[in-house]
């Protein structure tokens, strides 16, 4: 008879006061481990912003960029007039061969 008899609720007690001991060690230092971390992650994200602006600034100011640019939106711009003037054509014609039909109809 060597052993204690610990009651079920003084255990439960126990074991509670060691799982808050260490439940407190294990949040101070997840929020050790995520200052550091939210330092670093401000620092990836001002990188990545200057990176973006600096590429961006690159980009805009290219001439050659600039003028292929500006010579693909004349092509684009052409090829839109010319396929809406043939479709405005097309439709006007077959509006015109519609009044000649009425008309033929009407003197008969």
């Amino acid at each position: 008879m060597g052993e204690k008899q610990i009651s079920m609720g003084r255990l439960f007690v126990q074991e509670l006061i060691r799982a808050g001991t260490w439940g407190i060690v294990l949040l101070f230092i997840l929020g050790m481990f995520m200052l550091s971390i939210k330092q670093e992650i401000k620092e990836g994200i001002a990188y990545g912003v200057e990176r973006v602006v600096s590429e961006a600034v690159m980009v805009g100011t290219n001439p050659y960029l600039i003028e292929k640019s500006k010579q693909l939106i004349k092509e684009g711009i052409e090829y839109a007039l010319t396929k809406t003037s043939r479709e405005v054509r097309g439709i006007l014609n077959d509006y015109a061969v519609e009044i000649e039909i009425e008309r033929k109809e009407k003197t008969r």
